[in-house]
């Protein structure tokens, strides 16, 4: 703590020369270099503590002012070195604000009474009316958030994770607010019961209430103009703006809410960005996207979700209240009004289009399309995983990643073919089989999950499970072998062999991040028993499994060649090895061929359409062209065509070491 001092008399004359008056001019304390000329016409009530403002203040325009204090009232503050605050229009109560802060145009920014600043904030996701709450705390993962939310059936891990959720709001708690360094506050309407983290932007707000906004120098947080938030929880780098509106919810890092969006008792995780639309009890997991002003996403789960324009749920049917809740596992995308009437689950990277009553769970059929024929709602089994759409969202969602390198909460697996999602297609297939065999029986329309398939899709559908199986488990024996020594058929074995024997039987998707089931089971054992007494301990222990997660799915993988290739791994011989190669080969360049042509759909004759449009044919494709370019220039394609070619190589670089 620094070292203050009284006033001297001549200090005390200056500033009553400057304007500036004191309730008891004794109850302020400053540091040995304070410069009394930078205060002026300023108000002190309680006890006042002041540091050096001899440094200038540089501003945008390239302006640089005096720091200090200026036009303002304080009661019971402490002001840091460098500072400058002026044009307070009301008064600044009980807060501590960090050097090199630059605070104008403002209300009020006061405690009252004691906060804990969002910390212990209870919020209802998924359902409404209570059951699934999250207690959320600064620092929060997606991870230990999940497991408050939807592990109830483990009612002990949920006791103890609130416990922990409200010792540390309860570390939390101070009759006083903090404003931190190099933070930046202006034209802002009134601050109540805040904790701001250093290099923080608070610009054009209208009301902050009782929150946390916790800013670092690496990933600095923004709340925007026209804000209105309350009971909150904002992490670093998250951006809140443009009129938000957001109550009882948790921001995660990197996460961007803007236009007019407004939510209440959601959570929202690291790289989500939603505009416009509203969100109500919403588990947003790691990039949830929702762009348009007449979505509305209410009562259920997402991640690397992207919401269409009128996507909209009924999370009630008019009798208990609004107590359904729809779970979207990963990658789910909603076409352009898109309804669906929850309870539903849906199973990985599937697109939803229309409108849909039925309580739908396509949880074992990933990969899939939903969509509205005749008042129906049809399932395609394993469509999507022939859309370039897919391809690009596996490319784009790590470089969207704003989070600071050095500080990642929440930890994401962006692998689209995992164990997770490969196990979803084996159980998917199976079941397919099953039906197509019945169905040869029954010789009708086979119905799954509210939805039905026509006796076609089964075929197919399995087929395609089966060949991006095959990809999946090849590309990762290709990894694996790539610049070993493969001279003799044990050295091949040895090189196949796993390292760990943690991978097996099933995985789960825990808000973003890809483990084993068991591992996961594991952990929560350890809470339950005391074993992990606290959220540090819990993170530590996720963050060990998350970095083994490509040694684990090594094992899966492993345990899974024989029933994807039909060769044991642990009696191949490299002639059989040359044979899955081969395969892998053929059924890759397959899936490669279907994803190219499904992206040339974009440069066809109707993506055309509406070019051109003072002009003939010519003018059309000559508008066409410069607009968007030829198939064979597209990045999409050209990243396809790179693929393949490496998959020829790395094939032809393992052959060469047998």
């Amino acid at each position: 703590m620094k070292d203050y001092r009284h006033l001297t008399q001549e200090e005390t004359d200056i500033l009553k020369s400057n304007g500036c008056w004191a309730e008891n001019w004794s109850n302020i304390y400053v540091v040995d270099d304070f410069a009394p000329e930078y205060i002026i016409r300023v108000n002190f009530y309680g006890i006042v503590r002041l540091g050096s403002f001899a440094a200038g203040m540089p501003l945008p325009g390239g302006l640089s002012v005096p720091c200090g204090i200026y036009d303002a009232t304080l009661f019971n503050v402490s002001v840091g070195d460098g500072a400058l605050i002026t044009n307070v229009h009301g008064y600044i109560a009980n807060y501590d604000i960090g050097a090199h802060t630059y605070i104008a145009d403002v209300g009020k920014i006061y405690m009252e009474g004691v906060s804990s600043f969002g910390n212990g904030t209870e919020i209802n996701v998924l359902n409404e009316t209570g059951g699934r709450s999250v207690t959320v705390y600064d620092g929060m993962s997606a991870q230990t958030a999940y497991f408050s939310a939807m592990y109830r059936h483990r009612p002990a891990l949920t006791d103890k994770l609130r416990e922990m959720a409200l010792a540390s709001a309860a570390g939390q708690k101070s009759d006083r607010g903090r404003i931190g360094s190099y933070v930046k506050v202006e034209n802002v309407g009134m601050l109540r019961n805040m904790r701001i983290g250093d290099h923080a932007v608070i610009q054009g707000c209208l009301r902050l209430f009782d929150g946390t906004v916790a800013s670092t120098k690496e990933a600095p947080a923004l709340m925007g103009s026209g804000v209105v938030c309350t009971d909150f929880i904002v992490q670093s780098g998250a951006v809140v703006e443009d009129g938000a509106q957001i109550s009882r919810t948790f921001v995660g890092q990197g996460v961007t809410l803007s236009r007019g969006f407004t939510c209440s008792d959601c959570l929202f995780f690291a790289c989500s960005h939603c505009e416009n639309g509203e969100a109500v009890s919403v588990f947003a997991g790691p990039f949830t996207v929702s762009h348009h002003k007449s979505t509305l996403m209410i009562g259920a789960m997402f991640s690397f979700m992207n919401a269409g324009s009128a996507t909209n749920f009924s999370n009630h049917m008019y009798k208990l209240g609004p107590v359904h809740q729809g779970v979207f596992a990963r990658g789910t995308k909603c076409g352009s009004g898109s309804y669906m009437m929850l309870p539903v689950r849906i199973g990985p990277f599937t697109t939803v289009l229309g409108h849909h009553t039925a309580h739908v769970d396509t949880s074992l059929m990933p990969f899939s399309y939903i969509v509205e024929s005749d008042g129906d709602s049809v399932l395609v089994p394993g469509a999507n995983l022939k859309s370039a759409g897919l391809f690009r969202d596996m490319l784009k969602w790590p470089g969207r990643d704003r989070r600071s390198v050095s500080d990642r909460r929440d930890r994401i697996s962006f692998d689209v073919l995992s164990p997770y999602t490969a196990s979803g297609m084996l159980e998917g297939k199976a079941l397919l089989e099953e039906m197509n065999t019945r169905k040869r029986i029954l010789g009708k329309s086979v119905s799954y999950g509210g939805c039905t398939m026509s006796i076609s899709s089964l075929a197919r559908g399995a087929d395609r499970y089966d060949t991006v199986l095959k990809y999946y488990i090849g590309k990762k024996i290709v990894e694996r072998l790539k610049d070993r020594k493969l001279n003799t058929d044990d050295m091949l074995r040895a090189a196949l062999r796993p390292e760990s024997t943690v991978g097996e039987g099933g995985w789960v998707d825990i808000a973003g991040m890809l483990a084993p089931k068991a591992e996961i089971e594991q952990l929560l054992d350890a809470v339950e028993s005391g074993e992990l007494g606290d959220f540090g301990s819990i993170e530590q222990r996720l963050s060990g499994i998350f970095s083994n997660y490509e040694l684990y799915e090594w094992k899966w993988v492993y345990d899974h060649i024989y029933r994807v290739y039909g060769i044991r791994p642990d009696t191949i011989v490299r002639k059989d090895l040359v044979s899955v190669l081969r395969q892998w080969q053929s059924v890759a360049g397959m899936l490669f061929s279907e994803l190219e042509n499904d992206a040339a759909k974009e440069y066809s004759g109707d993506a055309a359409t509406g070019f051109g449009i003072d002009g003939g044919q010519s003018e059309a494709e000559g508008d066409f062209v410069s607009v968007r370019g030829t198939l064979p220039d597209d990045a999409l394609i050209l990243t396809l065509r790179k693929s393949v070619e490496e998959l020829r190589q790395k094939v032809s670089d393992i052959v060469s070491l047998l």
